[in-house]
């Protein structure tokens, strides 16, 4: 999809999981990891095209969170609509923390302002339906974004498909991540969720503008265009 003709990858990846379903892999879980990327790349590869996706809180970050949702039930085997109004509802509430403490653009903050951010909420959401602790929650969506600090907004041709599109499956995975290292925490850590939210902020705006949505650098200008 979109000006750069990247093949779509998520209907070709279902297939496959479909016709190895049962078959022994070498990654444990294997299924539920493939799927999660597929349901993230599935979302831009749609936006990629001029589909309609949700905002979630980005277009170009839209894949994370409704992947890390349908993970939940798939991967524990239940879910209900209290778990699905949790879920968006602390998701929302760490999207407010970065809107008013910080930044969930990609041209003032870079990625880690949309992908980073779609991860840190994710993760959140996805510890609070999974019964953790406040402190749990606001741990995980702290540790997904520390590990997304300092990420760069550079689109090739200015296009959110290289590399966006792949940095949605990613995102999503850290969320995952994320919340089992929280869960299997107590909570207490060095790093508050407040301290990593002014850590993105001066990050990006310490990032030259060339790093920020101008496809003026990184993977936007040495990706060879043949």
């Amino acid at each position: 999809p979109g000006g750069l003709l990247v093949k779509r990858r998520a209907p070709e990846l279902y297939d496959k999981l479909i016709a190895n379903k049962g078959i022994p892999s070498v990654f444990e879980n294997s299924d539920v990891l493939s799927r999660l990327n597929l349901y993230a790349m599935a979302v831009n590869e749609e936006n990629a095209a001029g589909g309609r996706v949700v905002t979630a809180p980005t277009n170009g970050a839209a894949g994370i969170i409704p992947a890390v949702l349908r993970y939940f039930p798939e991967s524990h085997g239940h879910s209900s609509n209290d778990d699905v109004y949790t879920y968006f509802l602390t998701a929302a509430a760490i999207g407010i923390l970065y809107k008013k403490g910080a930044s969930i653009s990609g041209a003032e903050v870079g990625c880690q302002g949309e992908v980073g951010v779609a991860s840190s909420m994710a993760a959140g959401a996805l510890t609070a339906v999974l019964g953790g602790t406040i402190e749990q929650i606001e741990n995980a969506a702290e540790i997904a974004m520390e590990h997304h600090l300092g990420m760069t907004c550079d689109p090739v041709g200015g296009l959110v498909q290289i590399p966006c599109i792949e940095r949605n499956a990613m995102g999503a995975v850290k969320a995952v991540n994320a919340a089992r290292m929280a869960l299997l925490g107590d909570g207490m850590h060095y790093i508050s969720l407040d301290k990593v939210i002014k850590t993105m902020k001066q990050t990006g705006h310490d990032m030259q503008t060339i790093y920020k949505e101008t496809s003026m650098g990184g993977l936007a200008v040495n990706l060879p265009e043949c």
